[in-house]
């Protein structure tokens, strides 16, 4: 069809300027972006096992393991049984991370690379939450899944903090003077959601 343009556009977020969305001109783009976010992730896994001892780390992409597909997917020979909650929080920590980047990388100089990354930095843990929870609730090579097992956190608390904090996140895209950061913090025996408020 001659003279017809195609666009495709994600809208994941409103501001006081117009919408941010992405351009089918910066595909590329947006797949570094996944691309960046799903090895940072796994690589928040990996760092963590490392530090706790685990047997055997190891990191795996665009793979399938027990009939279930994983973007990225980190496993272990075995792991000290009080680390197995910082490990399964670790990959969202170093999300947190990215995520930190991409917004500061926003706010110098906008570009589909960094809004993507923020976007998949933000919205990912939601998705993965959700898909853990109510469409494969046993899998416990689901980072939620894990969470919840570790901590005795139910499904609706999981998910009202995992949605909290991206909502949180959002504001802070859309309004750059917000001063505090929620974070995942980590060590070799526990995890936690913290807000850092620098003064």
């Amino acid at each position: 069809m001659m003279g017809t343009s195609f666009e495709l556009s994600v809208l994941f977020l409103f501001s006081p300027t117009g919408t941010l969305a992405f351009d089918y001109e910066h595909a590329a783009d947006i797949g570094a972006a996944y691309t960046t976010h799903i090895f940072l992730h796994e690589m928040g896994h990996q760092v963590v096992a490392e530090e706790v001892g685990a047997d055997s780390p190891k990191m795996s992409f665009f793979t399938r393991k027990g009939g279930t597909f994983y973007p990225g997917l980190s496993t272990h020979k075995s792991i000290p049984q009080e680390s197995k909650l910082p490990y399964a929080a670790g990959g969202e920590r170093m999300a947190g991370f990215t995520f930190e980047y991409g917004l500061q990388s926003y706010h110098r100089k906008p570009t589909t690379y960094n809004k993507a990354l923020m976007f998949f930095s933000c919205a990912d843990f939601l998705v993965y939450t959700l898909m853990a929870n109510y469409g494969n609730p046993e899998n416990d090579m689901y980072d939620p899944n894990l969470i919840r097992e570790e901590t005795g956190l139910s499904k609706e608390v999981l998910l009202s903090l995992v949605m909290a904090r991206s909502l949180l996140n959002t504001y802070r895209v859309m309004n750059k003077d917000v001063k505090f950061v929620p974070l995942i913090w980590v060590d070799k025996e526990s995890a936690a959601l913290v807000f850092r408020i620098p003064f």
